[in-house]
């Protein structure tokens, strides 16, 4: 009995995936893994999330995907046309069923189920688990909790696997590269992966804090936030009467890390993918850096959220190893994060979790603080809020820029929805690229700020009548050309 699970995804990272494939690798069936990254598209960020795979690929994709009975794959809204495209040639050639899981046919399930046989909704290892005991014994599996299924014109909703509670009891993500294929060089064909392959995909993926090779784990599931743009708030909703926020041990954080230290040497840092870091409790966050200091001692980089940080949470991490952080500011306007996006975080506790931050520079690189642009809901003034609480921030830090995407299944979807702003939500969703903002004076101005632009310019820049003159309707095309001429400009610095 074996799946084939594939994913879609620009890296190998695929987080979620790997984890299926420990999981259902314990219980004693056969998973291979398909990953199809594209490290230029992800390096010069440029995705073309359209752009399909060639002819040559999906069919090397079909014959490995041939001889198992589930064929898998993890489904992100952004990567939906090669979702599509896959799924439509496995379902054409290969006599066994096709599997969506992952955000996307989560929030939206009937609409998936236009282009595969099943859908999991939510967390998938139990469902996936049950799914192929019941294929293995020649079952029905059409009442299994968690997935979905289409009947004609109707649908077949069961309903959701609880949450897993024991997040210990789960194995560790799947880096036994005997089982997983990837795509060639050339894109066009699959190859086996090794050891040297492995390592080459680990290195050319994500690299931060001066170029450093990551690997990247969570010692959580869940959120403490329920942002109203983020995925957090349909699975809140999905699980009401659950705590969706759960933990790992510390013990078992510091096995996997061992592990991987001693499996894959290459790596020089250890990325924690939680929501936020600081919503470990005082006590556990202190055992956690000791025993991270003394057993793992990489540089580590955190996610972090400025009501959950405090001074001795933020000093045992900088002790540990943290070299940088990750912040979400996403706006300077206190009515936009309340009434929008459902964020209950002030202007004063993002300027506290900076100095925070800032108060060991002298042992970190910049921290990330990430900020959403071209929100329509935002005035003028909203976003001058932006640039003038960034403007406060001590230095040095680094802006990563967002340009608000309207993702099904979020209340600010819904919202956008009703109001008529979501289009063609192919092109205005789905195709589109999530860092690449509008070439507006605003957001020139939180260019600005990103690349330190003198203050006394800022703030002339940032005032009410200076920017109501500079945003004006017939300037805007010269704002476009200044964008332009500073990516050739930072190309040539490049």
């Amino acid at each position: 009995m074996k799946v084939t699970l594939i994913s879609p995804y620009l890296d190998t990272i695929a987080q979620g995936l790997r984890c299926l494939s420990s999981f259902i690798k314990s219980k004693g069936y056969e998973c291979e893994m398909i990953f199809l990254p594209d490290f230029d598209a992800l390096l010069s960020y440029r995705p073309q999330f359209e752009k399909l795979y060639s002819e040559q690929l999906i069919e090397d994709v079909v014959e490995k995907s041939s001889s198992s009975d589930l064929v898998g794959i993890c489904v992100m809204s952004n990567f939906l046309d090669k979702a599509t495209q896959l799924s439509s040639a496995l379902r054409a050639k290969v006599r066994a069923p096709v599997i969506w899981g992952g955000i996307h046919p989560t929030v939206l399930p009937e609409s998936s189920l236009d282009y595969c046989d099943i859908v999991c909704v939510g967390e998938g290892e139990y469902p996936l688990l049950n799914l192929m005991r019941a294929i293995e014994q020649k079952k029905d599996y059409r009442n299994i909790r968690g997935l979905w299924f289409k009947d004609g014109s109707d649908y077949i909703r069961n309903p959701i696997e609880p949450l897993a509670r024991d997040l210990d009891s789960l194995p560790f993500q799947d880096y036994d590269y005997s089982t997983h294929f990837a795509v060639s060089k050339d894109r066009n064909h699959l190859v086996k992966v090794d050891y040297e392959l492995q390592k080459e995909h680990i290195i050319r993926g994500l690299r931060i804090c001066g170029d450093r090779c990551v690997y990247q784990t969570i010692t959580t599931r869940g959120c403490p936030h329920a942002c109203a743009y983020c995925c957090h708030s349909a699975l809140k909703k999905l699980y009401e009467g659950q705590p969706v926020l759960r933990r790992r041990s510390v013990d078992n954080v510091m096995q996997e890390l061992e592990e991987i230290k001693e499996a894959m040497p290459y790596v020089e840092l250890i990325l924690f993918a939680d929501e936020s870091m600081p919503a470990m409790p005082d006590a556990k966050m202190k055992e956690f850096c000791e025993q991270y200091k003394k057993r793992i001692g990489l540089p580590m980089y955190v996610q972090v959220s400025p009501p959950l940080m405090t001074e001795k949470k933020m000093d045992y991490l900088a002790d540990a190893g943290m070299i940088s952080a990750q912040m979400g500011i996403q706006t300077g306007s206190e009515r936009i994060n309340r009434e929008y996006y459902n964020r209950f975080i002030t202007n004063d506790q993002v300027l506290e979790g900076a100095r925070l931050l800032n108060k060991h520079k002298d042992t970190m690189v910049p921290p990330v603080y990430d900020v959403i642009l071209d929100n329509p809901y935002e005035s003028r003034e909203d976003r001058l809020q932006t640039v003038r609480l960034l403007m406060q921030l001590p230095r040095p830090f680094v802006i990563q820029f967002f340009s608000l995407t309207f993702y099904p299944g979020t209340p600010l979807y819904d919202r956008a929805k009703a109001d008529g702003i979501v289009g063609d939500e192919r092109e205005t969703v789905y195709r589109k690229h999530y860092h690449a903002f509008e070439k507006t004076f605003l957001n020139f101005l939180v260019l600005g700020v990103h690349f330190g632009l003198p203050k006394p310019l800022m703030r002339f820049l940032s005032n009410g009548l200076v920017a109501r003159v500079l945003d004006a309707g017939p300037i805007r095309p010269l704002w476009r050309l200044v964008h332009r001429a500073l990516k050739i400009l930072k190309s040539l610095i490049r």
